[in-house]
């Protein structure tokens, strides 16, 4: 009976967070930085380096330029990407059309003279078609890249207010938690702990898949002899991190390409790193996040799949972490507990 109230009282506080949520964001989103930002300000003031607020503000500065170095990163390197695309497929694009008019000519043998002149003129219509857009995607890729990094905690307002969130929570946790009823006390106190742990493994976990990805697919980048390796592992490793499509974006359109302009080896060996790298993760992910955090795979791709579609990219991100939450919350005695 007590689960099951409890397990109403969570819907029914889901279901309002959900309707809130435009207003809430950015304070959701404080939260979880403020988990994050707890223990480098506790070691902070447990050296005796300074004051409880020094040590909060030392921290958040740190992470905030951890955070800022990692973003302009990512826009460095998906600029040098994009460059590379927009000046290398105008130039091959003519060795494209001559491998599909080759692959064509063989076709053409078996149709009427008014489905050669039909099929002749929609090759030439899908070239320039795909050429365009190729090019345009590359231009583009820098801006949809910083839409979206904006789009985690959304206006510039909302990441002020999830600083500040972020700031206070840390600082007068403490005395916040006070208000609460002494039953809950301790238990609010042991969950928040539980959590900021659980946060830095699950975020250790990824880490460590992050650096295996790129680390392969560099190696594997390197032996196909494709330019510009260390970018190219580096986008490898952060596509990864999508629920489901993950790395594909990146190699279905390279083997495609490579297919077309006449490089079966390439587009081969590629095919053969996508599966590797895909079989790779698959295998290490259990060990680690599970491992680390407790946090099963399927139910990082549940929540991280139900978050997108209810959130977005915020959600995304936040699906996992709630899950996370109520884990802490179920070990420390909060919550679907019998007594």
């Amino acid at each position: 009976m007590r689960i099951t109230f409890q397990s109403i009282l969570i819907s029914a506080a889901l279901l309002l967070l959900y309707w809130l949520l435009p207003i809430l964001k950015p304070f959701i989103a404080g939260a979880f930085f403020a988990a994050a930002l707890h223990k480098p300000a506790h070691f902070i003031q447990k050296k005796g380096f300074s004051s409880r607020s020094s040590a909060v503000f030392i921290a958040l500065i740190w992470i905030l330029f951890f955070f800022a170095l990692s973003l302009f990163l990512f826009g460095w390197i998906s600029a040098r990407t994009a460059s590379h695309l927009n000046y290398v497929i105008p130039h091959y694009m003519p060795i494209a059309s001559a491998h599909l008019a080759q692959a064509v000519q063989e076709v053409l043998s078996f149709l009427t003279a008014d489905q050669k002149e039909y099929l002749i003129q929609s090759i030439a219509s899908l070239e320039q078609s795909v050429g365009t857009l190729i090019q345009d995607y590359a231009g583009k890729w820098l801006l949809i890249g910083t839409g979206y990094a904006l789009a985690l905690t959304g206006t510039a307002a909302e990441m002020i207010i999830a600083v500040l969130t972020a700031f206070f929570l840390v600082k007068d946790g403490t005395a916040l938690i006070a208000f609460l009823p002494e039953p809950i006390r301790q238990k609010t106190a042991a969950a928040a702990d539980d959590f900021s742990s659980s946060l830095y493994a699950f975020g250790y976990a990824q880490l460590q898949l992050f650096i295996l990805t790129f680390i392969a697919a560099s190696i594997g980048f390197f032996l196909l002899g494709i330019p510009h390796i260390l970018e190219l592992g580096f986008l490898t490793a952060v596509l990864e991190f999508l629920p489901i499509i993950g790395a594909s974006l990146l190699f279905i359109p390279l083997i495609l390409f490579s297919f077309i302009t006449g490089q079966t080896k390439t587009a081969l060996f590629a095919a053969i790193l996508y599966i590797v790298l895909t079989l790779m993760r698959q295998l290490m992910e259990p060990k680690l996040v599970e491992g680390a955090a407790g946090l099963h795979p399927l139910a990082m791709l549940f929540t991280a799949f139900a978050g997108f579609q209810l959130a977005g990219v915020f959600g995304l991100i936040a699906g996992p972490l709630f899950f996370l939450a109520f884990l802490s919350m179920h070990r420390a005695g909060l919550i679907f507990t019998k007594r």
